[in-house]
Formats: C-alpha cells, sequence, structure tokens
C-alpha cells in the first residue's frame, strides 16, 4: 500500500474529505464534557439519562435521514447535519438545566444521524468509481487518526480555556471550526446513486432484506453490544480522570486541564492505532480483531478499580480498540451493501447500535450512584464478555 493509498483522479476529493473529517474531530469540549454537565448539578443517573436522549433521537432520525441521504444526495446530507451540529454546539455552552441541555441533546444527535450514514456512504462510492472500494479502510482509518491527532491539540486547549476562563468558552470555538465543515462539503462532488426511484417502501425493503439474514444479522447485533458498552463508559471516565489526578497531587484548580492532557494523549493513541486499521484488517483480519476486542476491553475496565492510575493505559487501549473498530465494522458492512440504499442500511445499523447503548447508559448511572464508576466500569466490562461468548455462540458474527 502506497502512502497515498488511491489514484492521481481521487486525490483532491479524498484530501476535502480528510479536511471535513478534521473538522468532525477537532473539539474542545471532549475532555470536559461530562464535567460540564455534573456542574449544573446533574447526578451520574441523571447523566446516564441525558445520554439516552442523545441516544433515543439518534434511533428516531437514523433512518429518515439515511433514506434523504439516499434520494437527496450524501454531500447535501453531512453538510445540513455539520450546520445543525455546529448550531446545537453553541446552544450546550448556554444550557443550563436539564431539560435544556436534553433538547440540545436531541437537536444534536438529529444533526449527528444526517452525517453517521452518509459520510461513509459518500467515500465508499467515491473510492467504487475507481474500483478502489478495497482502499475504504485505510482511507477511511487514515482521516480518522488524522482527525484525532489535531483533535488531541484541541482537546488541551479546552482544558486550558475551561480552567482559565468558563465552561462554556470551549463549545463556542468547537461550534466555529465545526461550521467550516459546510463549505468543504460543498466543494466535493457527489457520489452514489440518488433520485425519486428510491422510495421509502424499496428503502425499508433494503433494510429488511440485508440486516435480517446473515452475514449482516449477526454481526450487527455483536457490533452492537459493543458499541454500547464501549459509548457508556464515556460516562465514566471523566470523573474518574479528574479523582485520579487529585489523588496524584494535581491541584483542584488544575484538574480539567490535567484531564483534558490524558484525553489528548488517549486521542494521540486512538489516531496511531486507527491510521493503521488498513494495516489491522490485512494482517489481523477482521475476524480475529472482534473475537479479541470484547476481552481487551473486559481486562482494561477490571484493572481500574484495582489501582487508580490505570486508568490512563487503560482509557488508552479502549480508545485504540474502539476507533479501530469502528473503521472495521463499517468496512464489513460497506462490502455487503449495493450503493443504491448504502447510505439508508448503514443508518439503519447506526440506529440498532445507537439503541443498543440506551438500556447500558441507564443503568450505568444507576450503577455508578450505587458503586462507584470505576465499579461500575470493571462490571459492564464483564458483562461484554459474557454477552460476546453468548453471542458468537448462538450465530458467528463474523
Amino acid at each position: 500500500m502506497t502512502s497515498w493509498p488511491v489514484t492521481a483522479r481521487l486525490r483532491s476529493p479524498v484530501a476535502k474529505y480528510y479536511a471535513y473529517k478534521t473538522t468532525e474531530f477537532v473539539s474542545f469540549t471532549t475532555a470536559i464534557w461530562i464535567l460540564f454537565v455534573r456542574s449544573r448539578g446533574l447526578s451520574f443517573a441523571e447523566v446516564g439519562a441525558l445520554n439516552s436522549v442523545w441516544w433515543l433521537a439518534l434511533v428516531a432520525a437514523e433512518i429518515p435521514t439515511g433514506y434523504l441521504g439516499d434520494r437527496l444526495g450524501r454531500r447535501s446530507a453531512m453538510a445540513l447535519g455539520t450546520a445543525v451540529i455546529a448550531v446545537s454546539t453553541a446552544a450546550m455552552g448556554l444550557s443550563e438545566t436539564f431539560l435544556q441541555l436534553a433538547v440540545v441533546y436531541g437537536a444534536w444527535a438529529v444533526g449527528q444521524t444526517f452525517r453517521s450514514g452518509s459520510d461513509d456512504a459518500w467515500l465508499y462510492d467515491l473510492l467504487a468509481e475507481t474500483d478502489e472500494t478495497h482502499e475504504f479502510a485505510a482511507v477511511r482509518g487514515r482521516a480518522t487518526g488524522v482527525g484525532l491527532a489535531i483533535g488531541a491539540v484541541t482537546t488541551l486547549a479546552g482544558g486550558l480555556l475551561a480552567d482559565a476562563t468558563n465552561y462554556a468558552v470551549p463549545f463556542f470555538a468547537t461550534a466555529a471550526v465545526t461550521a467550516l465543515g459546510v463549505p468543504i462539503l460543498l466543494s466535493v462532488p457527489e457520489t452514489g446513486a440518488t433520485g425519486g426511484d428510491f422510495t421509502p417502501r424499496t428503502a425499508l425493503r433494503v433494510i429488511r432484506e440485508k440486516l435480517s439474514r446473515p452475514p449482516l444479522r449477526g454481526f450487527v447485533a455483536y457490533f452492537a453490544l459493543l458499541f454500547g458498552v464501549a459509548n457508556m463508559v464515556y460516562i465514566f471516565d471523566q470523573p474518574i480522570l479528574r479523582d485520579v489526578a487529585l489523588d496524584l497531587g494535581v491541584p483542584a484548580t488544575a484538574t480539567n486541564t490535567a484531564v483534558s492532557a490524558s484525553y489528548a494523549l488517549f486521542s494521540l493513541v486512538a489516531a496511531a492505532a486507527t491510521f493503521r486499521a488498513g494495516w489491522v484488517e490485512s494482517r489481523v483480519g477482521v475476524r480475529r480483531w472482534f473475537l479479541a476486542s470484547p476481552l481487551v476491553l473486559a481486562v482494561a475496565y477490571a484493572s481500574v478499580p484495582l489501582f487508580g492510575p490505570l486508568a490512563f493505559p487503560a482509557f488508552a487501549v479502549a480508545r485504540g480498540v474502539t476507533n479501530v473498530s469502528s473503521v472495521l465494522g463499517n468496512q464489513y458492512v460497506n462490502d455487503r451493501v449495493d450503493s443504491a440504499g448504502r447510505a439508508t442500511v448503514l443508518s439503519a445499523a447506526g440506529m440498532l447500535y445507537s439503541l443498543a447503548v440506551v438500556p447500558f447508559e441507564l443503568a450505568g448511572g444507576v450503577v455508578a450512584d450505587a458503586l462507584s464508576p470505576a465499579g461500575a466500569l470493571a462490571l459492564f466490562g464483564g458483562v461484554l464478555v459474557v454477552g460476546a461468548g453468548l453471542l458468537w455462540t448462538v450465530e458467528r458474527p463474523v
């Protein structure tokens, strides 16, 4: 594989895709998000409920917005979603109450669904124009890796901004950068089959045919479990890291910066791992990767209650595994779906992934309040391993 894994004809649109993904990953709020919400007086159970609003909004909007992406064009769908997210990010910084936050979370989630299926469908169909779909994991992995690496810098800057000013400023800065994605998207070509012949009835038929039978049926269920547990963990990692930082002697006035510095390192690890997703696919293989991933995550989560500072390598490993799994999972689904309906099927799969997060978010918040964030982390790592084993027994997912 060359350093630039596409032909000369596709280099300009792929370069713009890299730029767009950078605006998607650049965030000054990543490391302070839960700390910001908790500063509004919310318990862990309320944070879990708030996150469930996000995931339920994703579930409700995934298929309609994926259908619009197939019918109206993936580029237009991504641009609209990016604009909605930019506005929602700014509104987040102004929110004070649970109700206000819930409204913003819902709007933000709808904006995200316009991008979730359409961006991968757009890239895959672009590569299909020159018979280079085998490079999807490499291109998407590198774009994600570059975005995460740059995002590591803004993550650290966000903590510094929060310590120097207040929690709202990082949200306003992120909104401004996110908005830059709109003109970038409007400058790229449309790809794939679009038009009025793709009706809602056709969309439902495609979803039923692809997701209710092998090979995608078992894989989507398996990935939903992995996705559900991995995303639930984000409720806990910032409070855990802040407590560890305090135990290590970091002043309370610098804890946001300490958490942001940790997140920056996690992003760099995830960037390096994701950048090599194409290598993982060819050398390790999708089947072996997804067989090992739940066990790796469970061991990482179980280490945190044993010794607090282990949270740093544990969360770093978890980020790398989760990001690579996302790239390989999208490659696996894309390879088994036709161009017409691609965004719809990807969005339907995304809907199932999002739906799987809801019970974990709700239960995780309750368990964390009853035990501790670290205890909840270890408990749900065990749930992940047991659940994955049962799914392999029922139907081999990969």
